[in-house]
């Protein structure tokens, strides 16, 4: 038993009980290094991290081991989830070393928690090796120790400097189009989709953005590029054909092979995206994905109160997969329908000697359900129909077994993330269930007095810092409810989040802002979260909420903040698109969306029915009155009456949706003879 007896976290919770003697990250801990003059072990993961759980039973439960790290080292456990910036800044220093990140994220301290030295995952033998190596490196030779964690530290320093252009004003810099979509189209993958890489992130904001990208500048690879990608995806071992999500990423070219982990965040981003991609081209893979990942939403991760848990592991019974793959044996056990086989087996490529190790096969689609129609002469409706009753009997059968760990913490950006899916989801299927989970899910989040928020709700309580990425993905989320509502609250409450965020992580000086509060006792370095990567980072969230914000309550400083957050990531949006891919939706926003459609009536939802990215924003006046400083001349608006506007003007109200769409086309063409669809 050690210090992370009673902690909250499942992930310190399973360490609690180890050799090892862990402290959680705490003043305690780097005490102790200062007054026993001892570097300090920062070992970072999550629960469902499957190589998290296998250095913990070859390293971290061996006495052998733990004997060596509590004679040499202060132990610090640290939950990637609770602390990201924690995370974020021994990753920085792990990547900056020229070693590849990953978790378990094992970093090397000074006692003052500067890093000298970092690694993941590594086997007892090289482990033990590497510890003796280190502590004898920081007795022997402590001078040598601290200029390796000078240079390390000073170049953390200066990696925002790095990123962020040096821009004095808020002048506005187009973004070069040209420039970014050919970076773009340069690394896909054209044969399996996503990037080209051995192992690939499904990355959402960077195919949303590719999405819109194609229609607004009118790049049709783009389009392409991006429906291939999200096929291959829906197909591939990633995508879970019988419960429904996707796991966290492929580790092989073809999105065959995945790590097993499925996490809430990566769902609701993706659930977000496919119904997107299903509003623009509604093909039934699309439609089967988004039924599917809801269906996982609400029925594997949703908690009693309305929240989400965070994920579900990897593992199940100490194997990673288990829960996931089949034997062929299983399979013709479970359809024992020889119409049912033939189909699935035409569909699926499952192997007598498994597709995968052991005998096991990962279920992955070989053939797409027109192909399998016609290979075995049946129709298209027909084979749909087998794999749904083929689907409903493997479900049956696994649910008989020993299901993954789910991790019961419930975080509030993680959250927000599946609200955003839902009602994206909402909007692209119209089920009604998917916006009420969506506003039960808000409702669990917002605190029932003022704008402070904590990060993580477990075991009825709330608890540790909120983050920026928190504050900022909640204010989107908020936002986005209100326009398929018309509740006003939502957007009365997302900008009192707004202004709470700026006085907590706003630097003036910078112009952008800091991922922890400067409230935040006892942290090394204050970073600023700028890349866009399997998550959208906090400031691009920021400059969407700014954007949104500006234009409902008519806010000019909020417009200044987004422009001065785009012009210092200038040079990231033209060098690095794909870790700029939300920064560069609103840049959309900014220079190709400049339409406004905003709507009197009792129900908004017909509106959404067309995929259409140049209406930047949506104004739902729902009742006489409002509080909201755009709506105050349409409450008089006769009922189910629409209003295009742009640039500041409107047009004259119309009573059908049909019409609408008319006047968009019209105006669309109008703007692009003027040369104004390149700025807003």
């Amino acid at each position: 038993m050690n210090h992370l007896v009673g902690q909250q976290s499942a992930y310190l919770r399973a360490h609690a009980h180890q050799p090892v003697d862990w402290y959680p990250w705490s003043e305690e801990a780097f005490q102790k290094a200062w007054k026993e003059n001892k570097p300090i072990i920062i070992s970072i993961g999550y629960a469902s991290c499957h190589w998290c759980h296998v250095m913990a039973r070859e390293c971290f439960e061996d006495r052998e081991v733990a004997r060596l790290m509590n004679q040499h080292f202060v132990c610090i456990k640290v939950d990637r989830e609770e602390r990201p910036d924690v995370d974020q800044l021994y990753m920085d220093a792990l990547l900056i070393s020229g070693r590849p990140g990953g978790w378990p994220l094992n970093c090397f301290t000074l006692p003052d928690g500067r890093p000298f030295y970092g690694v993941t995952y590594l086997p007892k033998k090289s482990w033990m090796a590497l510890l003796e190596r280190l502590s004898r490196l920081y007795r022997e030779n402590p001078q040598e120790v601290q200029e390796m964690a000078r240079r390390l530290s000073e170049a953390i320093q200066k990696l925002d400097a790095k990123v962020l252009e040096p821009v004095s004003s808020t002048a506005r810099y187009p973004v070069p189009w040209e420039i970014v979509i050919e970076a773009l189209l340069r690394d896909i993958d054209w044969i399996w989709g996503g990037e080209w890489n051995n192992t690939k992130f499904p990355m959402p904001s960077r195919w949303l953005f590719s999405l819109r990208a194609g229609i607004l500048l009118e790049k049709p690879q783009l389009i392409s590029a991006t429906h291939l990608t999200l096929k291959k995806m829906a197909m591939g071992g990633l995508f879970d054909p019988i419960e429904g999500g996707f796991m966290r990423y492929s580790t092989d070219r073809f999105w065959r092979i995945p790590h097993f982990e499925k996490l809430l965040c990566d769902n609701g981003l993706l659930l977000a995206l496919y119904s997107e991609a299903y509003r623009h081209n509604p093909l039934p893979l699309y439609k089967e994905v988004i039924q599917k990942t809801a269906a996982f939403l609400l029925e594997s991760l949703q908690l009693p109160d309305g929240l989400f848990a965070a994920s579900l592991n990897a593992e199940s019974e100490g194997e990673e997969g288990k829960y996931y793959v089949w034997r062929l044996e299983e399979l013709k056990a479970a359809l024992e329908k020889p119409d049912l086989q033939k189909v699935f087996f035409a569909t699926y490529e499952v192997m007598p000697e498994g597709n995968w190790k052991d005998g096991q096969n990962v279920l992955y689609r070989a053939l797409e359900d027109e192909a399998v129609a016609e290979r075995l002469g049946l129709s298209v409706e027909a084979v749909r129909q087998a794999l749904a009753e083929a689907h409903m009997r493997l479900r049956q059968v696994r649910r008989q077994r020993v299901p993954p760990e789910r991790d019961e913490a419930a975080i509030i950006a993680w959250n927000s993330y599946a609200i955003l899916g839902l009602i994206e989801a909402y909007k692209a299927l119209q089920e009604p269930s998917y916006l009420y989970a969506a506003r039960r899910a808000v409702h669990a989040l917002l605190p029932s007095t003022g704008v402070d928020l904590q990060r993580i709700h477990k075991e009825d309580r709330w608890y540790g810092e909120a983050f920026a990425e928190d504050y900022a993905a909640f204010t989107v989320a908020l936002i986005a409810l209100y326009t398929v509502t018309g509740n006003e609250t939502y957007l009365l409450r997302a900008l009192d989040f707004m202004e709470r965020s700026l006085e907590l992580f706003y630097d003036p000086q910078e112009g952008v802002f800091c991922f922890t509060a400067h409230t935040l006792r006892f942290m090394p370095e204050r970073r600023k979260d700028i890349f866009d990567t399997s998550t959208p980072s906090s400031n691009s969230l920021f400059a969407e909420a700014l954007w949104r914000l500006s234009r409902y309550f008519q806010r000019s400083d909020y417009q200044e903040k987004v422009e001065r957050i785009l012009a210092r990531l200038r040079r990231q949006l033209a060098e690095n698109p794909t870790l700029a891919s939300h920064f560069l939706q609103v840049a959309l926003l900014e220079e190709r969306s400049p339409f406004a459609v905003i709507y009197r009536g009792p129900s908004i939802a017909p509106l959404w029915s067309r995929y259409a990215p140049e209406i930047g924003w949506v104004g739902f006046v729902a009742q006489e009155e409002t509080a909201i400083p755009a709506f105050t001349s349409y409450t008089g608006l006769s009922p189910e009456h629409w209003c295009l506007c742009t640039y500041g003007a409107c047009l004259r109200p119309v009573a059908d949706l049909e019409t609408l769409w008319q006047l968009i086309e019209q105006e669309k063409r109008r703007l692009a003879t003027q040369g104004r669809l390149t700025s807003n």
